[in-house]
């Protein structure tokens, strides 16, 4: 998989900055039980699916083109990467004011803030930070400073506490978690490869443990890594809340920002789904996915990645095939594109 698959979009305007803000509870209505989400109560990021309206053809041309395509036939189920010392995950840490700081050293204009400000980041996060060709994406919940923080194909400086990155993004928690380029969002700080959701980027281990103890799914909207968009659908490729899409991909289906739930109808439990595996199916009936990115292989939401002395989502069933043969393709809807 190459880095064009992965690589943030710069804006091309130099966004003001400003101060840090602090982390906003969210209701009890939208989040998982008792856990911190970012985002105003109206976000997209939390919005919730179960009434949202159905595209009848769109959905009829999503589970044929999913059942055919060559790279996705044969695996009837996302699948959730970085586990099992698997590489594509997302190397993810919830930030705390004990934490050290740690620093970009190359950021965009849209992220300057994090060269200034940085980010805090436990020193053992960067000891886990998988080499090679894979994405090597970091997601950092920073509720001191307000933020999160997604950087690709980072390479970390544990001496100095700072990293390189070939791209970087940024969202704060005030805000109503859409990039500052979509003219929805209340914030024009938030930066993101084509108004990706930073947060919606992984599978957060706290929020699955607090699903599990409270019966709920992660109370948010996850990304889906399609096998592959098609940057002509609707004319632009993307919608709501993306802003911009891949432009080389013509022979797959779907826009950037398209959303998929699980039909509500289905009863998840009855399947034999338990643990960490009804979690992310609850998510994916209640909030759904929207397709963010191309995975250049089979179909995949990102979790947080493992490593030989770490497993994020230990005791909680999660794992990259847990869906298997309790949730199909055939189980998705797609959601009228733009809705929110």
């Amino acid at each position: 998989m190459d880095l064009t698959r992965r690589s943030f979009l710069e804006s091309a305007a130099a966004l003001g900055l400003a101060s840090a803000v602090p982390l906003t509870m969210p209701s009890p209505a939208t989040a998982a039980a008792a856990a911190d989400l970012p985002y105003t109560d109206g976000s997209f990021f939390r919005s919730r699916v179960e009434a949202a309206p159905v595209d009848a053809t769109r959905t009829a041309s999503f589970r044929a083109f999913m059942a055919t395509h060559p790279d996705q036939r044969d695996v009837r189920h996302p699948r959730i990467s970085g586990q099992q010392n698997t590489q594509w995950g997302t190397s993810f840490h919830l930030g705390a004011g004990s934490d050290p700081v740690w620093r970009l050293r190359n950021p965009s204009s849209d992220t300057a803030v994090l060269n200034t400000h940085g980010w805090h980041m436990a020193d053992t996060v960067a000891n886990r930070i998988p080499a090679g060709s894979q994405d090597r994406l970091l997601m950092v919940v920073d509720p001191v400073l307000g933020y999160t923080v997604l950087c690709g194909d980072v390479v970390p400086d544990l001496g100095s506490r700072t990293m390189s990155a070939a791209a970087s993004g940024i969202f704060w928690h005030t805000s109503n978690g859409l990039d500052g380029r979509n003219p929805r969002s209340n914030d024009a700080r938030d930066f993101c490869s084509r108004g990706r959701i930073p947060d919606s980027l992984v599978i957060r281990p706290d929020l699955v443990q607090a699903g599990i103890a409270n019966g709920t799914g992660l109370g948010h909207v996850l990304e889906l890594f399609l096998v592959e968009t098609n940057s002509r659908t609707f004319g632009t490729g993307f919608v709501h809340p993306m802003v911009g899409t891949e432009s080389r991909h013509t022979t797959g289906w779907g826009a950037e920002g398209e959303r998929l739930r699980i039909d509500p109808r289905i009863d998840l439990a009855a399947r034999g789904l338990m643990g960490g595996a009804l979690v992310i199916a609850r998510t994916l009936q209640q909030h759904g996915a929207y397709i963010g990115d191309n995975s250049g292989s089979a179909s995949t939401l990102k979790g947080a990645q493992s490593a030989a002395t770490h497993d994020p989502y230990a005791g909680t069933n999660l794992a990259t095939d847990c869906l298997e043969g309790k949730v199909t393709w055939d189980d998705f809807e797609v959601v009228v594109a733009g809705w929110q």
